[in-house]
């Protein structure tokens, strides 16, 4: 689907370009490669607070969180409260990764490979397709909190299939070489999204000790080797429905041209907290580059509460109860039939996505 796969590859741009660089004058896609990697070498540690603020319809929706890193492979994700208290989210302290739920109390500890997953091989291949599929260029320079920034410039690359029109502005420190902040706009160039990088220190010589996990009191502790986790397998409807517990449902009506392509099926029963496990299944309906995806899932108990519907319209599908959210070119429903939480994502007008989601029923 090409609006994924945009995002996709600018949020590879973000990474590669948070340790990297680009030279004062309009680099070609070699020069960027060779930067990248080049500045990646010289830093040692750093750390951040990022800030990120959504725009979604006449609402917006901010948050914020901490990171720390230090080579080859400790980083930690964090939250810090009132009163100095850190509610750390993901941390990986060079053998273990960990990552905590706060809302289930349950943390997954996952053994770090052996073999980095990414290497100087791995990221010129990733800044390769990305630089394929994109248009980087150097707009100019900024200042942003007393730093002198490079402002760049990342757009899909037209082709003969149509393609949703996201760009971004990316601002890198010329000092530091490390990305300060970065805006995305839909294809109308309204502003959707904003991260701000703030309080930005790098080569500090930060302690080891500053990745010990703390397990919060009274947490569920779920261990998992990282061969275990494997990419979700592409199924057809009939393998989908032998592997999960409950009736899929699926639409009598999609926009012309869309077919269904591969449904993928997940149980949370072996790693979730007691009472906290689900099943979903996702249906992908795709036209070309464009999709539809479908998303069902069944608690086991309650299904937990999304934040960010919070701001989202209120509608009725079929007499039911549900949620709007337009984000950028992209729009989902969210309602519930029976003990079903369904999901329709697409870059469908609302009126098209409506017409599917009424057209969803449980068998008679």
């Amino acid at each position: 689907m090409a609006t994924k796969k945009v995002l996709f590859l600018l949020a590879l741009v973000i990474l590669a370009l948070f340790a990297s660089g680009c030279t004062e004058e309009e680099p070609d896609a070699e020069e960027i490669a060779a930067r990248m990697l080049e500045k990646q070498n010289s830093i040692e540690d750093y750390s951040y607070t990022m800030h990120m603020t959504y725009y979604i319809g006449e609402n917006v929706v901010e948050n914020e969180f901490k990171t720390i890193y230090k080579k080859p492979h400790m980083i930690k994700n964090f939250i810090e409260e009132p009163g100095g208290k850190e509610e750390t989210l993901t941390l990986s302290d060079g053998e273990f990764r960990w990552t905590y739920a706060p809302g289930t109390n349950t943390v997954m500890k996952t053994k770090i490979p052996e073999t980095p997953e990414l290497t100087d091989d791995d990221y010129l291949s990733i800044i390769g397709i990305t630089l394929n599929d994109t248009n980087v260029s150097l707009l100019g320079t900024e200042e942003i909190e007393g730093r002198e920034t490079y402002l760049l410039e990342a757009t899909p690359k037209r082709t003969g299939e149509e393609t949703s029109e996201y760009n971004m502005k990316v601002r890198i420190d010329k000092e530091t070489w490390m990305l300060l902040g970065y805006e995305m706009y839909d294809s109308n160039e309204t502003l959707i999204s904003k991260v701000e990088i703030r309080d930005l220190k790098v080569n500090t010589g930060i302690p080891d000790s500053e990745f010990e996990f703390k397990i919060p009191d009274g947490a569920t502790v779920k261990t998992m080797d990282a061969g275990e986790i494997e990419l979700p397998e592409e199924l057809s409807l009939e393998e989908t429905e032998e592997r999960v517990g409950f009736e899929i449902l699926v639409p009598e009506y999609l926009p012309e041209g869309y077919e269904f392509s591969h449904a993928t099926a997940y149980n949370t029963s072996e790693t979730a907290p007691e009472g906290q496990a689900s099943e979903t299944v996702i249906l992908n309906y795709e036209k070309g580059d464009e999709g539809v995806i479908i998303t069902e899932t069944v608690y086991e108990n309650q299904a937990p509460e999304a934040a960010i519907m919070n701001t989202a319209e209120n509608i009725t599908i079929n007499g039911e109860d549900g949620k709007y959210l337009s984000f950028g070119d992209m729009k989902t429903l969210r309602w519930e039939i029976g003990n079903t939480d369904l999901s329709l994502t697409a870059s469908l007008e609302k009126a098209e996505l409506l017409k599917i989601a009424e057209s969803i029923r449980e068998n008679a």
